[in-house]
């Protein structure tokens, strides 16, 4: 089951995972190609779009240690606001694979 998505900037379709990037802006996961996404860090719109993508290294990094944070609060004294932040990052990890990265060919 392909699901056809389409570039934020020059609404062409995503044919394969490996040209997705998915970044958060203004609430809302958006879709780039990998050479629309770099060509959009270079210009104006970089003042809109967040410098790193949810589906790349940084991003599954970040998801990873935000995993392993969210335990810590269970075990110490430190506020458990820290679990509900964490649990959010990792969260939107999962809704961008589940939504959008699975549905493409490899």
């Amino acid at each position: 089951m392909e699901k056809e998505m389409h570039c934020e900037s020059c609404l062409l379709p995503i044919k394969v995972r490996e040209d997705l990037v998915t970044v958060w802006a203004f609430f809302k996961i958006r879709l780039y190609h990998e050479s629309c996404y770099a060509n959009s860090l270079k210009g104006a719109a970089a003042l809109f779009v967040s410098n790193t993508p949810i589906n790349r290294f940084s991003g599954n990094f970040t998801a990873i240690v935000a995993f392993i944070v969210a335990w810590i609060p269970l075990f110490t004294d430190i506020t458990p606001a820290i679990t509900i932040v964490c649990s959010l990052i990792v969260l939107l990890r999962l809704y961008s694979f589940i939504r959008f990265e699975k549905h493409l060919p490899q």
